[in-house]
């Protein structure tokens, strides 16, 4: 019996502590709109597994109806562009398992946040007319939309920084981020809206990038106010219509839902169409015969065959980044277009995420080719990583590739960037406790070469090879992906592509890596506390102790929360009120009263007569749980109210 108890115990500990330390699973993303469908080098640079590229379009087809098989992708849609010719344009596999229909050139797909991609070419046709100015204060342009700036005064946001993501808005919140079908008749101002507390500058405007679709749907509004019409109509007959995409759609209609592909999720099931808020970061669906003349665009810069929709020079600053401190090369963000470092060549493009599907395309100016990748699932990234793979390897075919020449630079000048750097750019604003935790970034010079490190870790350290003017790149980027460079008060900062991170001593970086192991670890014993009780008293060796319901309270109250978030995020639901979350409102309030009532119990307890090593253990969980609380208040975590956050 007691056996039992005890196991019993254990388990349920070694689950809350597992819901703690993972959080929220794959679901997480759905908080958000992927940006760029650019994976970690571990998920990029999945090699071709036959070892050369594929020999014409038929071995090409091939290798990828393999990988989608082993990898139980149902649908790709593809496009290949070379010399701003379209190769070939089609589908492999299912966009609708159930019904059996095939993917073909036509077939529509969510693609996310390229929508940017067009918001950013109507825009700049403004720029070109003299109509907008990339520098323009929105607060200018849109007084009417609540926007917190602090920095106003020195460093107003620009439409550029919305742009390039340097505004310093957060995330959508969870209220504005999934929408039923009905809310795409929604005005954009009342949109915007919904949470102002997404479009909060949290840092200096232009200091560092923070990934956020509310600042495009700021753009969008800017685009109508400018116009007098709405975004959906300005770029269907402005940007759509003269590039001859006759069957992209912004809006879900009838006819576009019979012409859409079915999405399927990371669980390989199928899933509902869900409707968005932020319409004008990501609720474009198009086909890829269609989404192959946006590669055509920029391989010819700025025209499609004889007719010129921006300047060369237009599509140049597209490419280019002009409103970070910190300027990190070639995987550069620029207006609604990021460098791709992580293939065998350097590509600009851009990528993106819905519910059941991933899209990304990517081109060469320099090389002359371009392609479209859609699928309807999320099920694997790996896999749609390899396919990219092949479809690189296929286009570079007889193509020299050579990795970029190494700058030497005098060891004095890499010794000025060694030390302990933290992630300090969140991107959402409620997990920044938990990237605050992550580990932090080692840099440091040794045998006349620089390097970097997670610290703690026990990883190797990757060579960060030198590209000149502070610039750096891992031995597999194509590209410059580092820079090094000094904020406004004089710390040093580096960016890895757009995060932001900035210099701490190691002390610090070591006790947010370690204090929160410690402490969860503490406060994993607090189910325990019972079941000491209980074997004492069964054992007649009961003396007097404290109640043990509060720390129980503390425990479970903190294991179960990220249980009821994940539940929440599952149903989309997180940014209603409803069970979940008002379950996790009480528990976020249950944790810090349980934790101070602890402590008092703990102190109370000490002159009285009982076990030194319970008083002890009582004293190192109440100060674990008051730790715990003081840092969860500090990002706004007690008493949070997800319906309103």
């Amino acid at each position: 019996m007691r056996i039992g108890a005890v196991c019993l115990v254990g388990v349920v500990t070694i689950v809350g502590l597992y819901g703690v330390f993972a959080g929220p699973g794959p679901a997480l993303d759905e908080l958000r709109l992927a940006p760029s469908g650019f994976e970690p080098p571990e998920r990029v640079n999945t090699a071709s597994r036959s070892g050369s590229p594929p020999a014409d379009l038929d071995e090409l087809r091939a290798r990828i109806a393999e990988i989608m098989e082993r990898e139980h992708i149902p649908g790709a849609g593809i496009a290949l562009v070379e010399s701003d010719q379209v190769v070939w344009a089609g589908g492999i596999g299912l966009a609708d398992r159930e019904r059996g229909v095939p993917v073909t050139a036509d077939t529509l797909f969510r693609v996310g946040s390229i929508t940017k991609t067009f918001v950013v070419l109507a825009l700049t046709r403004l720029v070109e007319q003299g109509r907008l100015a990339l520098d323009t204060p929105v607060a200018q342009l849109v007084p009417e939309i609540a926007i917190e700036n602090r920095w106003a005064s020195e460093q107003p946001i620009t439409v550029a920084q919305l742009l390039e993501h340097t505004a310093g808005f957060d995330e959508m919140r969870p209220n504005e981020t999934f929408a039923p079908p009905e809310a795409e008749s929604m005005s954009l101002p009342e949109v915007l809206a919904r949470n102002p507390a997404s479009r909060v500058a949290r840092w200096r405007p232009g200091s560092r990038a923070s990934y956020s679709n509310p600042g495009y749907t700021v753009a969008g509004y800017i685009l109508e106010k400018l116009t007098g019409r709405s975004y959906e109509d300005v770029i269907e007959r402005d940007v759509f219509q003269p590039l001859g995409m006759t069957g992209a759609a912004l809006r879900v209609t009838p006819e576009v839902s019979a012409r859409l592909a079915r999405g399927y999720d990371e669980r390989d099931r199928p899933v509902q169409y869900r409707g968005i808020y932020h319409r004008p970061a990501g609720n474009l669906m198009v086909s890829p015969r269609d989404l192959a003349v946006l590669v055509r665009l920029a391989l010819a810069r700025g025209r499609v065959g004889d007719r010129e929709l921006i300047s060369s020079a237009s599509m140049d600053r597209i490419e280019r980044s002009e409103t970070g401190q910190l300027d990190s090369g070639d995987a550069r963000y620029g207006l609604a277009n990021w460098g791709d470092v992580f293939s065998r060549v350097v590509l600009r493009g851009h990528g993106g995420y819905q519910p059941g599907f991933l899209a990304g395309y990517g081109y060469s100016a320099s090389r002359g080719f371009g392609y479209v990748l859609l699928l309807n699932s999320t099920h694997s990234f790996e896999g749609r990583a390899e396919i990219r793979s092949v479809i690189i390897d296929y286009l570079l075919r007889g193509q020299t590739v050579t990795p970029p020449p190494r700058v030497q630079v005098p060891e004095t000048e890499l010794r000025r960037w060694e030390g302990t750097y933290h992630f300090a750019s969140p991107r959402i604003q409620l997990m920044a406790f938990r990237e605050r935790m992550a580990p932090g970034a080692e840099i440091f010079v040794d045998g006349g070469r620089l390097f970097a490190r997670p610290l703690p870790g026990d990883e190797p350290p990757v060579e960060l090879i030198p590209m000149g003017d502070d610039r750096f790149r891992p031995s597999w980027a194509s590209g410059s992906f580092i820079a090094f460079g000094r904020d406004h008060e004089g710390r040093r900062t580096f960016v890895l592509a757009t995060d932001y991170f900035v210099e701490e001593p190691r002390s610090r970086t070591l006790l947010f890596a370690y204090g929160p192991v410690i402490c969860i670890a503490l406060l994993g014993t607090g189910l325990l506390i019972p079941l000491a009780a209980a074997l004492a008293a069964a054992r007649r060796r009961a003396r007097p102790s404290p109640p043990v319901g509060w720390p129980v309270s503390v425990t479970l109250s903190l294991f179960l929360a990220p249980h009821l978030f994940q539940a929440a995020i599952d149903g989309s639901v997180l940014g209603e009120c409803n069970v979940y979350t008002i379950g996790l409102f009480v528990l976020s309030l249950v944790f810090p009263v349980g934790s101070v009532v602890t402590a008092a119990q703990s102190l109370a307890w000490l002159p009285r007569p009982g076990s030194v090593a319970g008083k002890l253990h009582r004293l190192l969980f109440a100060a674990a749980a008051c730790c715990t609380t003081a840092y969860l208040a500090a990002y706004g975590l007690i008493g949070i109210r997800m319906w309103r956050f």
